[in-house]
């Protein structure tokens, strides 16, 4: 697909994304969304230099400060003119402060660009864990920085006050919400011209062997020069409109460790080595998370991303996307075919009921002041973990894989009228019963000659000597 064809694309599913939010009627999710949105800007940013060229980067925090601080730096400025500049000059900018927000996440953009630049050209020539350290010191230098600077609220923080409402939306917060949506879009379309071009090339160069690129003449160095600048200026684009989005900022939010462990983590469960995969991963672990804070407590959310990043690293280390890549070249060698799409569809189901079943089951279990209720969200996490681990067995072809999962389908069935039974609305029973037959089909289609045959195969090629 040509570049402007899918930029097209990529507007027209954020525009029925935004529409189907707005017809739902309910701001939280504008909410919530912007803070998905961001975690996809970010990691996307952190794969061009850690996915695309193999330099993991653990100041992500420290240039999503700087885009934020950048912003809070031009808001106060804009309420005293007067005191840093002469009255012709304060005239003549008042006419243009404060500054709107895409001003404003360009300028981010391009103070975390020069810091990206000056902290490659000073730390590219360290590799391996002498760079991810150097990176990490660069985060503690710059927060201790604004822990001491006194004119963007020092370690008190700043207040930012907001629009109640803008012309023609009426809602700020959608307006930021289409902000960062039209930022993840550019992000997105900019990472994967990247990988296409010869750009891309070269950056896979260094990640595959630097020393065997820079002695086949590959300007190593200017590469990641480029990676360190562009992956900069996108992290503090995306921080740029924060502090309107929070109202509130200080150094612990600026710079909190959701923002490095993110940045690393999504890219790293979805694939490193392609667009996609940050893409697929700050989707899946941002709304995770953010069902996570309201059905428990925001302070889970590393936890279920520690616990899935590990899981990841040991079972699946090239992420979501390679694991799919790994599964189509095994199931379908001569193509892709309807039995490895349906497969597919059943562990992708697998995987996200598991990851659902865990936050709900957790809820319930630890906000449950009834023992039934309490026990029920046990059994929830078992049966979410036994959806988990049937996913990957469908994945990577184990003949345990739709054996464990028609035994979980089976167990579902009785859970979802469990379910019924303690929550009768309209919204619950049509979700219940959209699961039941779910159930029952996958049973079904796991039961088929064609799938059994496929499992068989494969269970004898690993056994045979």
């Amino acid at each position: 697909m040509r570049s402007h064809n899918f930029i097209l694309l990529a507007i027209v599913v954020g525009a029925v994304g935004y529409l189907l939010l707005r017809a739902i009627g309910n701001d939280y999710l504008f909410f919530a969304g912007y803070t998905v949105l961001q975690f996809i800007v970010l990691a996307t940013a952190w794969n061009i230099l850690g996915g695309y060229c193999g330099y993991v980067n653990f100041g992500s925090a420290a240039f999503f400060a700087v885009g934020a601080y950048s912003t809070v730096c031009l808001h106060k400025l804009a309420g005293h003119l007067d005191r840093f500049f002469p009255e012709p000059i304060a005239t003549l900018l008042g006419a243009v402060f404060p500054l709107s927000v895409p001003s404003l996440i360009v300028i981010g953009g391009v103070m975390s660009s020069l810091i990206g630049l000056g902290t490659g050209y000073l730390t590219l020539r360290l590799r391996g864990a002498f760079f991810a350290i150097a990176t990490l010191a660069l985060a503690v230098v710059l927060q201790t920085l604004i822990v001491n600077w006194d004119y963007v609220g020092g370690s008190r923080g700043a207040y930012i006050i907001r629009p109640q409402s803008v012309p023609l939306l009426g809602s700020y917060i959608e307006y930021l919400f289409l902000v960062m949506l039209a930022l993840s879009v550019i992000a997105i379309a900019a990472a994967r011209a990247i990988e296409r071009s010869r750009l891309g090339y070269g950056f896979a160069t260094i990640r595959d062997d630097e020393l065997a690129a820079e002695a086949c003449g590959v300007p190593t160095l200017r590469l990641k020069l480029i990676a360190t600048t562009i992956s900069g200026a996108l992290m503090g684009m995306s921080g740029a409109p924060f502090p309107y989005y929070i109202g509130y900022l200080e150094p612990a939010s600026a710079f909190g460790l959701a923002y490095a462990v993110n940045s690393i983590a999504m890219p790293m469960i979805g694939g490193t080595t392609t667009w996609i995969g940050p893409l697929l991963g700050a989707i899946l672990l941002g709304v995770i998370q953010q069902v996570a804070t309201v059905t428990i407590s925001s302070a889970v959310n590393l936890l279920i991303v520690g616990f899935l990043l590990i899981g990841f690293v040991i079972m699946a280390p090239n992420g979501i996307v390679g694991l799919v890549r790994e599964f189509f070249q095994t199931a379908a060698p001569d193509g892709v075919n309807r039995r490895a799409l349906v497969l597919l569809v059943l562990a992708s189901y697998s995987f996200l009921v598991g990851l659902g079943g865990v936050v709900l089951g957790l809820s319930a279990a630890m906000a449950g002041h009834d023992a039934i209720l309490v026990g029920l969200g046990v059994f929830a996490i078992v049966v979410s973990l036994a959806y988990l681990a049937s996913a990957y067995g469908l994945l990577k072809l184990e003949s345990w894989g739709p054996l464990l999962l028609t035994v979980t389908l089976a167990v579902s069935i009785p859970l979802s009228f469990i379910y019924i039974w303690f929550d009768s609305s309209p919204q619950n029973l049509i979700a219940q019963v959209i699961t039941i037959v779910i159930d029952i089909g996958g049973i079904w289609y796991l039961q088929r000659e064609e799938i059994t045959g496929l499992y068989r195969s494969m269970s004898e090629q690993h056994a045979a000597p």
